[in-house]
Formats: structure tokens, sequence, C-alpha cells
């Protein structure tokens, strides 16, 4: 029960203390100079105590950088690059504010305004929604476990009712490139004659959707020829200062994902010759390899090259033709066409006529060949850097086939080889369920809320197969005069 005590401060006046007790320890209030104020207060702290909601009042005396070492040392077994980023994040952001704030000094309208205002230390002007966002997560994360440690009485990151309110917008993500069946390969033969490496690596993770920590990661022990299956049970991790870490995957489980046919013979002569231990896609000196260098030696000129074809091929035929006009007699611009067309297919075919390749219209090897040739002639304006370029640029597009349809791609980046494994899957038919698996999400939630618009086409599937199934299940109906007789569509 709680009672006070009176003492005599050390200027000699009269003061009391409150006493009360909470998990079994007798502990005091400060100071005051009221006998009632002192046994009120250590009444309202021995309630708090019995209710859970008591807080040490030295405790809340810690600074906030203080308690971010603390509660950094208690999660060593997140990722580390988990742990970089939080670092990061609260060194450049949070703590020029925060940092030597006690966590019972922090307050509502204060998180609120930082919230709105903090400076990026990059630029000195205020920092991008998505980085305020991070911020003000990590922050609201560390005062959460204050409160969970008793240190705080509650979350000053947070409303009365719970709600974090001063959380700013989130961001638009950039939207997702997926590629065609036809782009892929496009995509996939400017990166490698067939049975290189980095074709190979290419088609698997368009095809399966491995992020890139865990295709560089795979051992020739992950791969089961017998099965068609590849384990995924690790993953790099590259720090800021270049580091790669080998450790799990970003959900922390391991899955199967299918071994695709189309690649299954080139993986398998990856594998010949090597250990169970080594790595199937080694970097140069046999060491992981790492993606920037894969990027920008094999991925960034494929992509380059492929999603440009149409128009280069325009841009030479057109140029290569007896007078350089479409026969509606308008000049063609100098960006080509972006859509292999009928008038392009023609154009193709009297070049093929006219230099003794079979007429077929598909610009293949030996098509690119001639045109490579023909493209020469134009190159006299150019530097010798130029030239050089140009000429690797035709190089990798003779390793492809353009046919009649092909349509030129905007840019990509590696990560998009996933998204791409993903709108085939969809589009082949798979299950949302089937997707989570395949991609290593958590929960079929994410996958849907993350590729919803690919699963919008089976609307129109579903109304069709429910029109039918209640058309069947009728009396067959007479035509009305004048209209044509609804047909039920087959399930």
């Amino acid at each position: 029960m709680a009672y006070t005590e009176t003492r005599t401060d050390r200027a000699g006046r009269t003061v009391h203390v409150g006493r009360y007790r909470v998990d079994g320890r007798l502990r005091s209030t400060r100071q005051m100079a009221s006998r009632r104020d002192a046994l009120a207060t250590a009444r309202r702290l021995e309630e708090a105590g019995k209710r859970g909601e008591w807080v040490d009042p030295a405790a809340s005396r810690i600074t906030v950088a203080e308690w971010f070492d603390s509660w950094q040392a208690g999660r060593a077994d997140r990722a580390p690059r988990t742990l970089e980023a939080e670092r990061e994040r609260f060194r450049s952001l949070v703590a020029p504010r925060f940092g030597d704030v006690p966590l019972r000094q922090v307050t509502h309208e204060d998180v609120t305004r930082w919230s709105a205002t903090m400076v990026s230390p990059i630029t000195g002007e205020v920092a991008s929604a998505a980085r305020r966002r991070d911020a003000m997560r990590l922050l609201v994360s560390l005062l959460d476990a204050a409160v969970d440690a008793r240190r705080l009485p509650a979350n000053p990151a947070r409303s009365a009712s719970g709600k974090v309110t001063a959380l700013p917008r989130a961001p638009r993500t950039k939207p997702h490139r997926y590629l065609t069946h036809e782009q892929l390969r496009r995509v996939a033969d400017a990166a490698g004659a067939p049975g290189t490496p980095s074709r190979t690596m290419v088609l698997l993770t368009a095809l399966t959707g491995l992020r890139w920590g865990e295709v560089s990661a795979l051992t020739v022990s992950d791969v089961d020829p017998l099965r068609a299956r590849l384990s995924v049970t690790k993953a790099y991790t590259r720090l800021d200062d270049g580091t790669l870490l080998l450790g799990d995957t970003k959900t922390h489980a391991r899955r199967e994902v299918p071994l695709p046919a189309v690649v299954a013979e080139d993986v398998a002569a990856l594998m010949t010759g090597r250990a169970p231990g080594d790595l199937l896609f080694p970097g140069a000196t046999g060491a992981p390899l790492r993606r920037e260098s894969f990027d920008r030696s094999a991925f960034r000129p494929a992509v380059r090259a492929a999603g440009a074809a149409v128009s280069i091929l325009s841009q030479i035929v057109d140029a290569a033709s007896a007078d350089g006009v479409p026969a509606d007699g308008a000049r063609l611009s100098q960006a080509g066409r972006s859509v292999y067309d009928d008038v392009l297919a023609g154009r193709v075919r009297r070049l093929q006529s006219r230099h003794g390749i079979e007429t077929t219209g598909t610009c293949g090897p030996e098509t690119w060949a001639v045109l490579a040739e023909l493209d020469r002639p134009r190159r006299d304006g150019l530097t010798r850097g130029q030239k050089l370029s140009r000429t690797r640029l035709l190089a990798t597009l003779a390793r492809t086939t353009l046919a009649p349809g092909a349509e030129d791609f905007d840019t990509l980046t590696l990560h998009d080889l996933r998204h791409t494994a993903a709108s085939l899957a969809i589009a082949g038919g798979a299950s949302v369920k089937a997707v989570q698996r395949l991609l290593g999400h958590e929960s079929p939630v994410l996958t849907l809320s993350t590729y919803a618009g690919l699963f919008e086409d089976d609307l129109d599937a579903v109304g069709e197969v429910m029109s039918a199934g209640f058309a069947a299940a009728g009396p067959p109906r007479p035509a009305a005069a004048g209209q044509r007789a609804l047909r039920a569509v087959p399930s």
C-alpha cells in the first residue's frame, strides 16, 4: 500500500516522498513539497504496476541513440543487409534530430514535424517520401520496442488510438516491366550463344523467378536433373562496402522450383566436371558472380540491343532500299518502326531476295550479316568509339531472330526478369498459390497484391464460363426474329 515519508532536502526544506511497491520492490517518487501530491503520485504508480503499465523513470533517461544500439544488439539474428540499412537510416535521418534526446522527452508533436521536414544529408533538402517513410517506420519500431521494454508508457510516434498518423504517403512504385516469350528469347540470345552461362542465367532467372542473390548462390548440388528441380536454400547479400555474405534467402525459407526443360541441357553442361559444392554461375576468377559485373558485361548490352532490334532493322533496311522512300511517298523517320509490321516484312523479303537468302521475311543470323555490311557506309560520320559500339551492337543482334509481329520494348533491370517469370506463369494459367511458391513469397496475399493486375483477365473467363453454364442448364431458346441465336460457350 502506498504511503509517504517526510524528509529534509539539502536546503533544509521539508519535502515529501511517495513510497510504493511494483514487482515486489519498494520504490520512491521524486521529492515533492505537498504530501498530498506525493501520496497521489505513489498510488497512481502502484496501480500502474498492477496493470502492467508501470515504467521505471530512470529507464527512460537513456537517449534514443543509446537505445538504438541496445535494440540492434538484440537483433543480431537479422540479415546483415537489414541491420546495415537500419544503421544507415538511423545515422543519416533519425540521429540528427533525436539521437541525443532522452526517450522520455520525445513528443508526438516533435515526431510529426520531423516526419514532414527531415533533411537528406546528401542534398541538404527535404528527403524523398520513400526515405522519410522508411525512417519513420524505423523510429516507430524503435519506440515500440522501448514500450515493450518498459522504458516508455506509450509510443509518442503513435496517436492515442495507436495509429501512426505522421507516416508519409507511400510513393508510387516503379511499374513492373514484363517480357513476352519472344522478347525473352531475344534477350537471352543477345546475352550469349546457346549453352553459354550468360544466356543460361538469363533464361533460368526469367523462367523460375529466382532473385539475383538466389540464382548467383546456386551450386551443383542444388540441381536435381532427375526430378527437374532446383533447391533454393541460400542467397548472397551485398553490403554497402561491397562485401558478399552467404546466408538464408530473403524469407529465411527453403523452397524448390521447377527446372525448365528448355534450359535443362545447358544447366547439365555447366555441371559437368564440377564438384557438388561448386557454384553453378561463378565469376571469372571462380568467386561469386557479382550483379554489377554481369549487368554491365552481359545483361545491359543484351537488353539495349534486343529492345531496339526492330527499330535498328527498320533503319538499315529502309536506308538500303532502292530510293529510300516508302510506297506511299512519305520519307521514313530516322527512328524507324518499333513493330515488325507487314511493310517491314515485305522490305526484308525483297532484301533477302536480292542477296540470295531464302525469302522468309524473318530476320535471322544470315540476314543480320547482310545488314551489318549494308550498315558500314552509314558510319562515315561516326567516331572510332561509335563505330566500335555499332559493330558490337550488330554482332549482338546477329545472334537473335526477328519475325513479323515482334515489338521493341523499354529497358529493364535484372529484377524485372523475376516479374517476367510471374507474368509468364500467370499467363500460362498458374494459380496464385503456385506463383507464390515459385517466387518464394511469404503469403499469397503478397503475390496477389504485387501482381493483381495480371489476374484481371481472369474475370472475363469467369464471366464466360458462368454464362455458358447457366445457358447449358436450361432448355434451348428459339432465336428471335432478326437476331442471331445465342450459343453457349463450352466450359
